[in-house]
């Protein structure tokens, strides 16, 4: 049987550990700002990335990874005969699929693209599962369906303070924008079924509170075997989130992670996700 490489996105939380314990590559996408080349993904922290954040006026982006780039990984990847499965962030969060499904067709090694359709938390649990599935000797056609259970099993939030770059990005509109930041609204984002719903708003920490009482209740009639919280910055309002869910979960491993680039660009600063797994 032919060897099985990984591929995926840089916005994906993984350690080095992982990644180098399982040969897992990443692509590197461009940071851009004013139309000016600043580095790549791969090469900045979280934390780096947030101050430089901080400082412009205008907001740095992240770059879309070409088609060639990605077909000469391909290329390179499968010249030993390996076949390539390479899982994505969702496409409405980035333009890697199309990309990838693009360099796919035009590499000359097997390649298999997957749309992960859930943000990098969720992405890191779809490729770390691919990843131990490799390991464990299974084929491409038997690990494709363990990904959809993952990703049925993954839930999505996001609350969100400073509502500029959800505006820009089209999460909401920018006259319901507009009257928030003066109502100084938060917003309580799912990100299910492949994209982005609004399930609550209104003052800041007394809506987030609020829902969070209410989601509680639900995930204590759900079996969660992982947690993740990302914060852009926020590491106060992570940190309550942790003791808060750590009181209810106890026994439910739960990591605090800066968030990547990728998404501090599609959800600003003064936002905090958390996203867990079902068992």
């Amino acid at each position: 049987m032919n060897q099985i490489k990984l591929v995926t996105d840089s916005a994906a939380h993984l350690s080095k550990i992982d990644l180098q314990a399982y040969g897992i590559s990443v692509l590197n996408p461009p940071i851009i700002m004013d139309g000016k080349l600043l580095g790549y993904v791969n090469k900045i922290s979280s934390e780096k990335f947030l101050q430089l954040f901080d400082q412009c006026s205008n907001k740095p982006i992240i770059g879309d990874v070409s088609v060639g780039e990605i077909t000469r990984l391909y290329n390179e990847l499968g010249a030993d005969g390996s076949q390539i499965l390479s899982i994505h962030l969702s496409d409405k969060l980035s333009n890697t699929y199309a990309n990838a499904k693009t360099a796919a067709s035009k590499s000359t090694s097997q390649v298999t693209v997957v749309n992960s359709q859930v943000t990098a938390a969720g992405l890191s649990y779809q490729v770390l599962e691919a990843a131990k599935l490799i390991a464990a000797g299974k084929s491409i056609p038997d690990i494709l369906p363990q990904l959809t259970k993952i990703r049925n099993r993954t839930r999505i939030f996001f609350s969100v303070r400073n509502n500029q770059q959800i505006v820009n990005n089209r999460i909401i509109g920018k006259l319901r924008g507009f009257l928030g930041k003066h109502a100084n609204t938060a917003y309580m984002i799912k990100f299910g079924d492949n994209d982005f719903d609004l399930v609550a708003h209104g003052s800041k920490d007394e809506s987030l509170n609020e829902f969070w009482q209410t989601q509680m209740q639900a995930m204590h009639d759900e079996c969660i075997v992982k947690l993740t919280i990302l914060h852009s910055g926020t590491n106060a309002r992570a940190q309550f989130l942790r003791e808060m869910l750590n009181d209810e979960f106890p026994f439910v491993p739960i990591s605090i992670v800066p968030t990547n680039p990728e998404m501090t660009t599609f959800i600003g600063r003064e936002s905090t996700g958390v996203t867990y797994l079902l068992g």
